[in-house]
This record gives C-alpha cells, structure tokens and sequence, in this order.
C-alpha cells in the first residue's frame, strides 16, 4: 500500500474540514446582511450544482446512475435537512458558540452509525480521539459562559445538525464504497438537496410564516450574488470534492473526527470578520483538536484499502 498515497488523502480531508470553517462563519455574515435561513441554504447548494454542471454534461460517466437514483434522493434530503439545521441555530438567535458545540457532537454518532451501517470497527484509538476532541470543543466554546441561548428551539435544531451532519458523513463514505465519482457524489446531493429544500418550503413556511426563516428574494443586490458565488464555491465546491476524493481511503469515523478542525478554521475567521478575539481557551480547545487529529493521522488500524 502506498502510504504516501494514503496521508494525501487524510490531507484532502484535512483540508476540507479548513474551508469548511468558511460554513459558519458565512452563515452568520449572510444573517447579517438579511437572507433568510431557506435563502442561505437553497442558494449555496443551488450554486454548488451549477458549477459542477458543465463537468457532468462534458463527461457524461459522472451523471447519477439510475440504481443509484433513490441513494441520491435519501443523501438529497439529508442534506438539505442538514443546510436547515446547521444556519437554523444562527437564523433563530442562537449564540454561535451552542451551535458549533452541538453540532460537533458528530464523531460520536459518526462512530455509532458507521458501526451500524457500515461495520466499521469501534477502536480504543477512536475512542480516545474523540474525547480528546470533544475536550477541545468544551474548551474552545465555552458552554458555561453561554448565558442568552435565545430560542429552545434553535438550541434542539443545533443538537440535530449534530445527528444529520453525521449521516451526511456517514453517506458519503457510501458512496464511495459503491464507486461512485466524487463529482457525482457532490452534484447529486446538492443537486436533490435543492428539490427537497424547495418541497419542505411551503411546510415550513405554514409553521414559520416569518421573514428569517422561510422569506424568499430572488432579486437580490448583485453583490449578494457575487458573495453567494464565492461562498459556494470556498465552502462548497473545493471542500465537497476534497472530501469525497479523501474518502477514498479513510473511514467515515476517522473523517468524523478529522472533522472537527472546522471549529478552529471558524473561530479564526470569526476573530478575523465578527470581532470575536482569540483568547487562551480557543489556542487550548484548538490544540487539544490539532492533537486528536495526529492521534487519527498516526493510527494506521484507520487505513483501509484502495478501493
């Protein structure tokens, strides 16, 4: 096995979980400027296909099989429950520390349902790596200084972007064990994530008649546009393809974990764009991630097959 081979695709994955950071801290910048939470999140995953399209139509070998049409519709609505939930704490009010905190409790369902849906092995390392990592989280945002969580609701939401965010992981090392292409993988679940966030549209909007939530504009200033585009592409499509072309050789669990570099990749950009100053606990919670993650890196029980 070419191990060289291998540590580029733990970098693929590596380096999507950076870019990634972009998610959060984008979302908040678009709360800022007034796009709703279906907005935020039909938009990005709408461009997201878009600029994939002209690489399907040209290679045709990349357009979804029809045995894999129902897989992509199951990914589709995971993925668009997913945008819903990982903007809806922000778009309800609540502190965006609570929503990074309980939607990176993903390793643990990751490990839990890679078991049960892919018979991936529940190692010590792994163990150990997750709990190093959810140290890491505690510290980097602070649960006990939260004091104004705004919305139940919005807090619940955030607790089940956690859950979906696994499963999304959780599929897409799926797809990549029924050999499907990384580009096929990326258009198909943004692509049905589009039509599934436009069917839940009138459900939700009869429950949330309000502007942050379901409000829909599809005259937006073109600079938002432009900010739209860009978004999408930094944290969408390089980051979507690196994962899935990563996924090749790493497990869903250990990519879980990998993972959790976003938060450290969004706090920097917070401090950056928000005004959100890095203080001792983020370099400590941060740390304690970077360390979970050489944990994972250096584990080659994680290695698997070429596939």
């Amino acid at each position: 096995m070419n191990l060289l081979s291998t540590d580029n695709h733990y970098w693929y994955v590596i380096i999507t979980t950076v870019l990634y950071g972009t998610i959060t801290a984008g979302g908040q910048f678009f709360v800022n400027l007034g796009l709703s939470l279906f907005e935020i999140s039909i938009y990005r995953a709408l461009l997201t296909s878009l600029m994939l399209l002209p690489v399907v139509l040209i290679k045709r070998e990349y357009l979804i099989k029809k045995e894999m049409l129902f897989f992509f519709v199951v990914y589709g609505l995971i993925g668009g429950l997913l945008e819903l939930a990982m903007f809806g704490g922000i778009a309800l009010g609540v502190h965006v520390a609570v929503v990074a905190l309980l939607l990176y409790t993903q390793p643990i369902w990751t490990i839990i349902f890679g078991r049960l849906l892919l018979r991936e092995g529940i190692t010590t390392k792994k163990l150990i790596a997750v709990v190093i990592a959810m140290s890491g989280i505690i510290l980097l945002v602070r649960p006990w200084g939260i004091k104004n969580a705004k919305s139940l609701t919005g807090i619940v939401v955030s607790l089940v972007s956690g859950v979906l965010l696994s499963l999304w992981v959780i599929w897409g090392r799926k797809s990549v064990l029924q050999k499907q292409h990384f580009v096929t993988t990326t258009i198909g679940w943004t692509g049905f994530s589009v039509i599934w966030l436009m069917l839940l549209w009138p459900i939700f909007y009869y429950f949330f008649p309000y502007a942050v939530i379901t409000g829909i504009s599809v005259n937006l200033p073109i600079v938002f546009l432009l900010y739209l585009v860009i978004y999408a592409a930094i944290g969408g499509v390089i980051p979507h393809l690196l994962f899935y072309r990563g996924f090749k050789k790493i497990e869903a669990s250990v990519a879980g974990i990998l993972l959790l570099l976003e938060p450290i990749s969004a706090s920097i950009l917070a401090a950056l764009f928000f005004d959100q100053p890095i203080g001792l606990d983020i370099i400590l919670g941060g740390a304690l991630i970077l360390l979970s993650n050489y944990f994972v890196i250096r584990s080659r029980s994680s290695i698997i097959p070429t596939l």
